[in-house]
């Protein structure tokens, strides 16, 4: 890969880690992309994905077949409220290595073609996605930055060895990597010209606001216990969920997009889920809850996650019971962490009894200084890229 030598990048093109047509659009790949929108021409390219859902093992498969064919269709669409264009890019879903070169060169033709019809001819590019890499190594960039928020390599079904190669790749072209999780820095510290710790962002205000004044969208039994997010068969503990679910007294709520087989969950009475809504409506459904919940796996995927969701449920300022992991074991004396099934309902108890007042300005206090603005404008100074209109 050449790189160019511009001052300025004139625009963004964003190799996504979600589909804008069905993921979760509050992820910080999505917040920070939207927002860069605003200043450069910025194109997002949906994700190619990293294994091929295969019936009677990869939960929902044939749904999965399916949205994908359906965001297939859309082409190149123009996101009215940020101005950012989404691409549902052609390839052929197989990930061996030979695929993955053949895609690699599909995906970069339709990008430079792209890139020529918006007028990008210093274009910087974030990828989150290591199957992209080949792609980004076809083509001129003024920046290429590795937005590392997953250790890809530990997905399941995902080949894992494979997987290890392109992230390798991607961060020997990469100008910057940026993370969200401080243990997988420090494993990558060398490897890459530039590392940066970015975290993540919250809408502060937003949440605040709307927990100082719930609407009562949620019309439903108190109290609810409450998670938010996308629900992936890799993330999610099931056997945790329908244990909630049969010890509390009121409501289990879940919001967004089904990526799992909830059947199991969603059969217990006091269950209601909600699909994806707009990050713009979450604070107001979120604020019903009493209880804002994590259960997440302890595996190794999750080890190195950072869920954007704990900052937004301590900007709500109730309290949180979670599953113990690396990344919120700063915030262990404003949360109730959980190191077993039995803990994590016991903490449920605890959390529904809380009361103490300076908790909630404790909570506010700790994120009230983070804000997704200041989050994307720090990725903009490391792609070149003005932060005025385009």
């Amino acid at each position: 890969m050449d790189e160019l030598t511009h001052n300025i990048s004139d625009g963004v093109v964003h190799f996504g880690n979600v589909d804008w047509w069905y993921h979760n659009r509050g992820h910080s790949s999505v917040r920070m992309a939207t927002r860069i929108a605003k200043h450069v021409p910025t194109l997002w390219i949906n994700s190619i994905g990293m294994r091929m859902p295969v019936p009677g093992k990869t939960q929902i498969a044939w749904s999965r077949y399916w949205r994908k064919i359906k965001s297939l269709t859309r082409g190149l669409k123009r996101d009215p409220e940020s101005g950012m264009y989404i691409y549902s890019p052609l390839f052929v879903p197989l990930y061996s290595a030979k695929m993955l070169q053949f895609n690699g060169w599909l995906l970069a033709l339709q990008v430079k073609i792209l890139r020529w019809r918006l007028n990008m001819k210093h274009p910087a590019a974030v990828v989150s996605m290591p199957t992209m890499t080949p792609a980004v190594e076809k083509l001129k960039w003024n920046k290429v930055l590795f937005e590392r928020c997953d250790d890809f390599t530990t997905l399941p079904e995902a080949d894992k060895d494979r997987i290890a190669a392109l992230e390798k790749r991607l961060l020997d072209i990469s100008d910057t990597a940026i993370y969200v999780h401080e243990g997988l820095m420090e494993r990558e510290l060398g490897l890459v010209k530039e590392s940066v710790l970015i975290g993540h962002g919250v809408d502060f205000d937003k949440f605040v606001a709307a927990r100082n004044s719930p609407n009562g969208c949620l019309d439903l039994p108190k109290p609810i216990i409450g998670f938010f997010g996308g629900m992936d068969d890799y993330r999610m503990d099931v056997e945790l969920m329908i244990k909630i679910a049969r010890h509390i007294r009121g409501t289990l709520v879940l919001i967004g997009p089904k990526q799992m087989d909830l059947s199991s969950v969603l059969a217990e009475k006091n269950v209601k889920h909600i699909d994806q809504i707009s990050p713009d409506e979450l604070a107001t459904y979120a604020a019903n809850f009493d209880v804002g919940i994590i259960p997440f796996l302890q595996n190794d995927f999750n080890k190195m996650c950072n869920p954007i969701k704990l900052k937004e449920y301590l900007a709500l300022a109730y309290p949180s019971v979670v599953m113990a992991l690396p990344a919120f074991e700063e915030y262990k004396s404003l949360i109730y962490s959980s190191n077993s099934h039995q803990e994590f309902l016991d903490n449920i108890d605890k959390a529904l009894d809380e009361n103490d007042p300076s908790l909630i300005e404790k909570r506010r206090a700790t994120v009230s200084s983070s804000d997704w603005d200041n989050v994307a404008a720090r990725v903009a100074k490391l792609l070149a890229v003005p932060l005025t209109k385009a």
